[in-house]
């Protein structure tokens, strides 16, 4: 992967940061201020079409949003994995496999009950 800073980048990732500037109506002096950058800086990091990641976390934070998810979106990839829902869905599963062993356990119960009656 040729990562020099003339190879054109496949997402405007910069775009994506000025639209949700915009929606959310942050200036570039309140974003230089919350990333401690100088206004300057701020004004060329979101010229420059080869952002590092980790500072694209940090304005991911100060907008409250997921430009990853954006650009996840943009390159076609469908609800990639979530770690927090496959352990949900596995605890479903689970609590749905002890839901069964219980009525079955009711189930049983009743019969013991139903013969001592008799």
């Amino acid at each position: 992967m040729n990562t020099k800073k003339n190879t054109p980048m496949p997402i405007d990732t910069n775009t994506l940061i000025l639209k949700a500037m915009d929606e959310k109506r942050i200036t570039h002096t309140f974003l230089a201020s919350r990333l401690q950058i100088h206004l300057s800086s701020a004004h060329h990091m979101l010229k420059n079409p080869g952002m590092q990641i980790r500072r694209l976390m940090s304005i991911c934070e100060v907008l409250q949003v997921n430009i990853f998810r954006q650009i996840a979106n943009e390159i076609g990839i469908d609800d990639p994995v979530d770690p927090d829902i496959l352990s949900r869905d596995q605890e479903i599963e689970q609590l749905k496999k002890e839901v069964a062993d219980l009525k079955r356990e009711r189930n049983l119960l009743k019969e013991v009950i139903g013969l001592q009656a008799k």
